[in-house]
């Protein structure tokens, strides 16, 4: 009898338990996410330091919308912020001030957005205002700057409907045009401004809030010289600019040379440094051409790139001469003049196992050892990007130190991937970034080592873009040059070259009989297990619009069979359509021996 009344009695007092919890519960359910208060009552709650903006909120009509649940940012300018502002304009109280300016004055510090300090960053919010333009933020001695102007005294006060970034100065949208802008410092470029108006893009540049502009055209960016810089050019006016640069002696004709060098500086949507920075590329107003671009530390460097295996140094963006926002875009000011360069077609033979963000990668793992090229759900090089970064199944970068008779490596590495078309576990394609090409029409060629499970791959140009291009042919990686209905005695013969050229195939690696730059002897028997592993496929023709690094996205459409690193990857050869030597230079195990024509 004891034990049944223990037993009563525990599942009662649990009863009453689960039923007090139960109503607590009840209690403290509400229909919002937070039990904070939302903007509107934080600056109720402070009026020390909110109620002259809460007397703005009110006149304007936004205090009801900023109390309403939403996700926002307010820029929240103190009281004192507000009356600096007033002397500053000559009003005496919020009151002077219309109903309408005092709605753009909200809608300037306004984001429709949850923005806390942790996505500041050197350069715009990515968010734009409810006013239509983009903040600035950067960091001076220390603390967050708003505009180059406020300082940010309390940050991140979270509301029921998002947060609080408390400023001491009111934000002001920029009054000037891109070429008001440049005009008001004319004592510093003169000869650049001259040439902005004799090409016509003052005009462009001259966008006032409410003209009637396309949208790619609201904000612009321009990249200045000064005439200090032009000097060292020997160039100390606009004529001395003109005769370097104008062609047709017609700077407004799109043909000049001039009116192109004043376009290549100009470009599309508001770039700060860091946009600028981490673009790598950004498209001027100079049809087909683009300023290629590099973060090297906090430095911004224009046009720096290596050409047939020459660095061209970069022009620095000038820091404090930059990020100038004006109201139709941003102005930035480059130390070096940078230009657009002729430059003469040229094949290129890309080795995707020695891309530069794939070398700095590797580190001491670079012909040194095998390395995983998939970790913590991403690629560790920016150049090579999978379909899926989740899916890594086993891809590396691998090294031999002793080249394989049967199937060695250009360069002694290549990249082995886990592609299959018929698996969801595995990767369905693979993205290369290529080095620059110019701009013109190649033959692409997919170097590849033959392995019986491995991937059928087609390729595509620029996927994604307008300028996508799905090249036609189709590597079998499972098939081998022997696989091509060429006999042995003719694969061995003299006329080889020109039989696998007919059928898309090419050797990309030397044979035996054959002597690099260097003397070195090649790998490769001419036939046979140990001369046939080793293929180049003929893709298909790209046509290349733009000189700057591209990508050749590689897709798998069937497979030998699906197993981990079943698709060995070695090459991709770009040769001008055009040039009739498509077989050589040649390559070998040894790192950088290069084969030409016997």
């Amino acid at each position: 009898m004891k034990r049944n009344f223990m037993t009563a009695k525990g599942v009662l007092l649990m009863t009453v338990m689960l039923l007090v919890m139960y109503s607590c519960k009840k209690e403290i359910f509400k229909l919002s996410t937070t039990s904070d208060v939302n903007i509107t009552g934080y600056l109720e709650e402070n009026p020390e330091q909110y109620s002259m903006l809460l007397q703005i909120l009110e006149k304007s009509k936004t205090q009801g919308y900023l109390g309403a649940y939403g996700t926002y940012t307010l820029f929240a300018p103190t009281n004192a912020a507000i009356q600096t502002w007033l002397t500053e304009n000559g009003k005496n109280s919020v009151a002077d001030i219309a109903d309408e300016d005092l709605l753009n004055f909200v809608k300037y510090h306004v984001i429709k957005d949850t923005v806390s300090t942790v996505r500041f960053a050197d350069g715009k919010i990515r968010t734009p205002t409810l006013f239509g333009e983009y903040l600035y933020t950067d960091v001076s001695n220390g603390l967050y700057r708003v505009n180059k102007s406020a300082t940010i005294s309390k940050s991140n006060i979270v509301c029921g409907n998002g947060i609080i970034q408390s400023i001491d100065r009111v934000l002001v949208p920029p009054t000037k045009s891109l070429a008001q802008l440049i005009e008001s410092k004319a004592d510093r470029y003169s000869i650049f401004l001259e040439a902005l108006k004799t090409t016509g893009f003052y005009d462009t540049l001259s966008y006032q809030r409410g003209d009637n502009v396309t949208p790619q055209k609201r904000f612009q960016t321009v990249i200045v010289q000064s005439d200090s810089l032009y000097a060292t050019m020997g160039i100390n006016s606009y004529q001395d600019l003109a005769d370097k640069y104008s062609t047709k002696n017609d700077p407004q004709n799109h043909a000049d040379s001039l009116w192109l060098y004043i376009a290549y500086h100009i470009s599309n949507g508001a770039n700060f440094v860091q946009d600028i920075g981490s673009a790598q590329s950004i498209y001027t107003l100079a049809p087909g051409e683009i300023v290629s671009t590099k973060l090297v530390n906090t430095q911004v460097l224009l046009n720096e790139a290596e050409f047939n295996g020459v660095l061209e140094p970069g022009a620095p963006l000038i820091r404090s001469y930059s990020d100038m926002q004006a109201s139709n875009g941003v102005l930035h000011e480059a130390r070096d003049n940078f230009y657009i360069k002729v430059r003469k077609q040229v094949p290129v033979y890309f080795d995707l196992a020695d891309s530069p963000e794939m070398i700095a990668a590797l580190g001491s793992a670079y012909h040194n050892a095998g390395l995983e090229i998939m970790t913590n759900g991403a690629s560790i090089a920016s150049s090579v990007i999978f379909e899926d970064p989740t899916k890594s199944q086993g891809s590396s970068y691998d090294y031999a130190p002793t080249p394989d008779a049967r199937r060695p490596r250009a360069n002694g590495d290549m990249l082995n991937l886990s592609f299959c078309n018929s698996s969801a576990a595995r990767q369905k394609y693979v993205e290369f970034k290529t080095p620059y090409l110019v701009k013109g029409r190649y033959k692409v060629w997919l170097c590849y080592i033959q392995f019986n499970y491995g991937a059928h791959l087609q390729a595509s140009y620029d996927p994604g873009t307008d300028h996508e291009q799905i090249l036609p042919n189709i590597a079998y990686t499972t098939t081998d040059l022997g696989g091509l209905g060429i006999s042995s005695t003719d694969l061995a013969g003299p006329n080889s070259d020109n039989l696998l050229l007919a059928q898309g195939y090419k050797r990309y690696m030397a044979l035996k009989s054959e002597t690099s730059r260097n003397g070195a002897s090649g790998n490769k028997d001419a036939n046979g297990n140990n001369g046939v592993s080793n293929v180049g496929r003929l893709m298909g023709v790209i046509n290349v619009e733009t000189t700057d690094r591209h990508i050749i996205r590689l897709t798998a459409i069937g497979e030998g069979r699906c197993a981990t690193k079943n698709t060995w990857l070695d090459m991709l050869h770009f040769i001008p359509v055009d040039d009739n030597e498509q077989n050589y230079p040649r390559f070998s195990a040894k790192p950088g021996e290069i084969f030409d024509r016997p």
